[in-house]
C-alpha cells in the first residue's frame, strides 16, 4: 500500500496554487517519473561490493554506489540490521532503511558460526571491494580482517569504516552521529549563547561520511582501470565531522578560541539569518554589500548604510545583535509573503522558512522530482540528472536474507554447504525459503 504525504496547511511558494491541487500534481509527478531500475546510467556495471556495514553511514555509501550500478551485497546477521525497526515504518520496515538499503541484495550470514565466516570469505573471494563498518578490531577476531580476505582476494579493496579511526585513541572510543557532533564542537556551534548544545538534525556526519566512502569507492575503480592498485581505504565519521567545519576548525586551532554560536545566522556575514516577520519567519542572505544595500532600501531602513556599525560586512558582523533589532522592527509591519515578495522584486535572496511537511509538497519539489515511488514509498531521489533525467532506483531495499540462497549458488557455494549454513541458522530458514518460491 503506498505510503501517503503528510496532509499540508497552506501555500509555500505557490501563490495561485492550494496545497490540495499541488499535492495532487506532485505525486502525479511521482508516479510518472517513478524508476523501474531500467536506467542506462550504471558506469559501475561489473563491479561487485560486499557490504558488511549497517545503521547509516555505510549503507548510504552503498545506497549511492547500486545506482549507479554495482552489485551490491548487503550481509546482515540473522537479527538484522537495526536500521530495520527504526521509525517510522512502512510494513513493518524503517523508511531509513528502506531508503539507505535501495539496490542491494540482501543475504543473512552468522559470523559467529565457521560456516558464515567460511561463506563470507567465499563471497570475498569473488568481489572487487569489501565495506565493513565493524569497531576496530572486531573484523579481524571474527576472521574477515584485511589479511584474511586479501589471502583469499589479493586485489580486492578493503574499505574500513569506523568512528574514530584505529590508533590507540581513536580504536577504543565508540560512535554515533551525535558523539561525533559533540566530540568535534559542531554541537556547541549551533544554537545561541546561553542555550545547551543542539545537534543538527540530519544525521550530517553519518550521511557525509557515506558521501565519502562512495567517492572512495568510485576514486579507486577508477585508479585500478589507469593502472594503480589501491588496496586499502578508511575513512572514519570523526574525519567527516572536521572536514564539515573545515575553515571554522583552521579558526579555532590557531586562534584557541571557540567560533561564535549564531543560531540561524553565520558569523562571517550579515544580514544572514532567519527574521520574524508579522505572521512568521523568513530567511533573508544578504552576505555582501550590494545585497545589503537592497534590503535596507526594500525594507525602509535605508539610513542605516551610513550607520558606522554596519558601513562594512564585517561591521555588520560584529553587530549583528543591533542589526537584528533594526531588521526585525522594520519587518514587524508586513507578513511573510508580502516582505518575500518585495525582497524578490528588489533582488534580493529571501524564502519563507517552511516546515519538512511544507517543503516536501512545494513547487521546487514538484519541479525537481525530487521524489521517486519504490516500492510503493516514495522516496527522494539521488542529486544528480543525468541527460535531464534522474537517476532510478535500481530495487527496492532486500527483505532480511532474501537474495541469501541466491547469491551463495552464484559464488560457488556448493549445496551440500548451503544446507548446512541454513541448517545451523547461519542464514534464516524462512528468508530462505522466500527465496524458493
Amino acid at each position: 500500500m503506498p505510503f501517503a504525504l503528510v496532509s499540508v496547511r497552506q501555500p509555500f511558494y505557490g501563490p495561485t496554487l492550494g496545497y490540495s491541487s499541488l499535492l495532487g500534481q506532485f505525486m502525479k509527478k511521482v508516479d510518472e517519473e517513478s524508476g523501474d531500475g531500467s536506467g542506462t546510467f550504471a558506469p559501475l556495471e561489473g563491479v561487485r561490493i560486499l557490504d558488511f556495514s549497517s545503521n547509516m553511514a555505510g549503507p548510504f555509501a552503498t545506497m549511492i554506489l547500486a545506482q549507479l550500478g554495482a552489485d551490491v551485497i548487503k550481509v546482515e546477521a540473522p537479527s538484522g540490521d537495526d536500521a530495520r525497526a527504526w521509525p517510522p515504518e512502512v510494513d513493518g520496515t524503517g523508511i531509513a532503511y528502506r531508503h539507505m538499503n535501495a539496490g542491494k541484495r540482501g543475504i543473512v550470514l552468522d559470523l559467529g558460526t565457521e560456516s558464515g565466516r567460511k561463506a563470507a570469505l567465499t563471497l570475498a573471494a569473488r568481489s572487487d571491494v569489501l565495506l565493513q563498518s565493524m569497531r576496530p578490531g572486531v573484523a579481524e577476531r571474527i576472521g574477515i580482517g584485511e589479511d584474511a580476505v586479501r589471502a583469499v582476494n589479493p586485489d580486492i579493496l578493503y574499505y574500513a569504516l569506523n568512528a574514530f579511526g584505529a590508533g590507540p585513541v581513536g580504536s577504543g572510543l565508540p560512535g554515533y552521529d551525535p558523539l561525533v557532533q559533540a566530540y568535534t564542537g559542531i554541537m556547541m556551534m549551533n544554537g545561541h549563547d546561553g542555550a545547551p548544545p543542539v545537534r543538527c538534525a540530519p544525521s550530517v556526519v553519518d550521511l557525509g561520511t557515506g558521501q565519502w566512502v562512495a567517492m572512495g569507492v568510485l576514486a579507486a575503480v577508477l585508479a585500478k582501470q589507469r593502472g594503480q592498485q589501491i588496496r586499502g581505504m578508511e575513512t572514519a565519521l570523526v574525519d567527516t565531522a572536521f572536514s564539515l567545519v573545515a575553515y571554522q576548525a583552521t579558526a579555532a586551532k590557531m586562534s584557541g578560541k571557540r567560533p561564535a554560536r549564531a543560531g540561524s545566522g553565520n558569523p562571517i556575514a550579515a544580514p544572514y539569518e532567519v527574521y520574524p516577520a508579522r505572521d512568521g519567519n523568513l530567511m533573508i542572505a544578504a552576505p555582501n554589500q550590494r545585497l545589503w544595500e537592497r534590503v535596507a532600501k526594500v525594507i525602509g531602513i535605508e539610513e542605516l548604510v551610513a550607520d558606522p556599525r554596519f558601513l562594512t560586512v564585517a561591521d555588520r558582523s560584529r553587530n549583528n545583535a543591533e542589526l537584528t533589532v533594526e531588521i526585525g522592527r522594520a519587518l514587524a509591519g508586513a507578513d511573510v509573503a508580502t516582505w518575500v515578495g518585495r525582497l524578490h522584486d528588489g533582488g534580493v535572496p529571501a524564502t519563507p522558512v517552511a516546515g519538512l511537511e511544507e517543503a516536501v509538497a512545494s513547487e521546487a519539489a514538484l519541479e525537481r522530482g525530487t521524489f521517486l515511488e519504490l516500492d510503493g514509498v516514495p522516496h527522494v531521489r539521488l542529486p544528480w540528472a543525468v541527460d535531464g533525467e534522474s537517476v532510478p532506483f535500481a530495487s527496492p531495499a532486500p527483505r532480511l536474507g532474501e537474495h541469501t540462497l541466491e547469491v551463495l549458488r552464484e559464488c560457488g557455494v556448493d549445496e551440500e554447504e548451503i544446507r548446512k549454513i541454513v541448517g545451523e541458522g547461519t542464514a534464516s530458514i524462512a528468508a530462505s525459503r522466500s527465496v524458493e518460491r
